[in-house]
């Protein structure tokens, strides 16, 4: 009875022991060099008033719960930014290096932003360092033809959604 009591004892101690060793593989939050990044993008729009809770109060410390946000849920790195309709770049020229931290992107929605273009030096083709990015969506901004060249090599790119620039040779805008 008692080695029997000692075996019970230890398939819980292994149970307890795998949650354990299970919960330390979830994130307990984003990653302090994401979090920072962001907050740098947020500093980058005109009026950064559609981005939410971004970075205030203590409570909002995890990226990943911000609005507009979406991470991976075993790393705690970004792989969805959804910047669609801030309002906040409108006129504005776009620094595309802001965006290289998030190492695990997979898409990204700017639509809607009335961004004009990229600061020198500092065009999409810096994005081709972000080998998950699957979905980009630049629709409805005033991208002209020079984006097409930095956007070639973005070869992770499943979906390119370019509608609503001044793009030439594309009717729909979808690549």
């Amino acid at each position: 009875m008692h080695s029997l009591l000692i075996l019970m004892d230890s398939k819980w101690f292994y149970v307890v022991l795998t949650l354990f060793l299970l919960e330390g593989m979830w994130c307990q939050g984003c990653l302090e060099q994401e979090r920072i990044a962001l907050l740098q993008l947020r500093s980058s729009f005109n009026d950064p008033r559609g981005l939410g809770n971004w970075g205030r109060g203590k409570e909002n410390s995890d990226c990943c719960r911000w609005e507009r946000v979406e991470c991976n849920p075993s790393s705690g790195r970004v792989i969805k930014l959804h910047l669609d309709y801030v309002d906040g770049w409108y006129n504005s020229y776009l620094n595309a290096s802001l965006f290289l931290p998030f190492e695990e992107l997979k898409s990204l929605d700017l639509a809607e932003n009335g961004i004009n273009g990229f600061i020198e030096n500092e065009d999409f083709h810096r994005l081709s360092k972000l080998s998950n990015l699957e979905f980009l969506d630049l629709s409805s901004n005033d991208f002209n033809n020079k984006i097409l060249l930095s956007l070639s090599e973005l070869s992770s790119l499943k979906s390119l959604n370019l509608a609503g620039n001044q793009v030439s040779n594309h009717t729909n805008g979808t690549i």
